[in-house]
């Protein structure tokens, strides 16, 4: 085994949600007076929502107080409309099974919230596969701070070198390479393989069904 512990993101890693986040942020922005702003999107999309939303509505002088109603605006529209179409990538069920079965400890490590995760897991039928979720809830420095994933280092006893990050963006990357983990990329999420190569990946993936070589060898 190369890896005791993968540690996975879940927007845009495991469930193809971006079209939903976009959905939700753009009809949030726009009840506040805000147009989504495409380029911003690109580059600051798997930020935690609040940093996020100045980032999309380029707009760094939202308060926090408005910022607190946008998220719960956000999250209303996200449960209600978007969370029903919301689909697993192609392969994500077999392998995380297959992981399971070897012995492998299963982790979410994400800047979504618990309730949210908790939720869509149950709700796609993966929750069981995962030894625990460390995400925005439980750190100060959110992605692509390595609070995240220095965390799960601590709670679970486990060094950075038994660990192998999965994520598609670079704020994954850079969480994982800061905290002394292996990263692998997947091409199917919110940046590009190049982006995700530039920040450390070491491997990069097209279907999650190439995982479980990588991490069992």
């Amino acid at each position: 085994m190369n890896y005791k512990v993968v540690m996975l993101d879940f927007d845009g890693t495991l469930a193809r949600t971006i079209p939903a986040i976009l959905h939700a942020s753009e009809k949030m922005l726009n009840m506040h007076g805000y147009e989504i702003d495409p380029v911003q999107v690109e580059r600051n999309f798997g930020l935690a929502l609040p940093e996020a939303f100045r980032c999309f509505a380029n707009d760094d002088s939202i308060d926090d107080k408005t910022m607190e109603q946008m998220v719960m605006e956000y999250n209303t529209i996200y449960r209600n409309e978007c969370e029903p179409l919301i689909e697993l990538f192609d392969g994500v069920a077999d392998t995380l099974a297959t992981l399971k079965r070897a012995g492998v400890t299963l982790l979410i490590a994400s800047n979504n919230i618990r309730e949210v995760l908790e939720r869509l897991t149950t709700q796609l039928d993966i929750a069981q596969y995962f030894d625990g979720i460390i995400c925005a809830d439980d750190v100060v420095n959110a992605k692509p701070a390595p609070d995240i994933a220095l965390l799960a280092l601590e709670r679970y006893n486990i060094k950075g070198s038994e660990v192998l990050v999965v994520g598609d963006s670079t704020y994954d990357m850079d969480m994982g390479r800061e905290a002394g983990c292996d990263l692998c990329g997947v091409s199917f999420g919110s940046h590009t393989p190049k982006m995700l190569r530039e920040k450390g990946a070491k491997y990069i993936i097209d279907n999650f069904l190439e995982l479980p070589k990588i991490v069992l060898g």
